[in-house]
């Protein structure tokens, strides 16, 4: 008898976990599909990757890290096959800035940001860059919340503490400079 409420539950377990692949009603796509698609769709804006290269590489990822997140151990794993001994210096520089809850780990759209970081060469590339990393949401704009995050990653990037109210400070005057409509939001323009 204790064996069928265990097979039961197993099966009830499987049942919850495959209802996540049943496609919804509205357009047919399965919630893992309609959460790629949304990723890759990000990901254009952000990165100068195609299409296919953006959904081969998070397959990929998703095949050596299948819950979606990167160790920083396994990212210096992987960066070192193909920037050697540079590989450190990133893999740190970008954990210091892409891991804010301080997990150890980075997702796979902050995996692809910080490989973006390494094939920059002008200068329009290079801000277009740092835009698309702290435009988080990828609406196209940066806002107040985004900019306090940008000053906190790097006080924290450089090694400096800072508490909160030096932090609003250094948003406020950053917002003040480059918020050419005073809107509250900076666009790439």
């Amino acid at each position: 008898m204790e064996s069928k409420k265990r097979t039961k539950k197993i099966k009830d377990a499987q049942k919850q976990k495959d209802t996540s692949k049943v496609p919804e009603e509205n357009n047919g796509e399965t919630v893992e599909m309609q959460a790629e698609n949304s990723l890759v769709e990000r990901l254009l804006k952000k990165s100068e990757l195609s299409e296919g290269a953006i959904r081969s590489q998070y397959r990929s990822l998703m095949s050596i890290c299948p819950d979606g997140v990167m160790s920083r151990e396994k990212f210096l794993q992987l960066a070192e096959q193909v920037l050697g001994d540079e590989a450190h210096f990133l893999v740190n520089a970008m954990f210091r800035i892409f891991d804010d809850d301080n997990s150890g780990t980075i997702d796979f759209e902050e995996f692809i940001l910080a490989l973006n970081a390494t094939k920059m060469t002008t200068p329009d590339q290079k801000l277009q860059w740092i835009f698309n990393v702290f435009d988080r949401d990828g609406g196209g704009t940066i806002d107040a919340q985004e900019i306090h995050e940008m000053v906190v990653g790097l006080f924290a990037m450089s090694g400096m503490e800072v508490n909160n109210e030096e932090a609003d400070a250094c948003t406020i005057e950053i917002l003040e400079a480059i918020d050419v409509d005073k809107d509250g939001d900076v666009t790439k323009e």
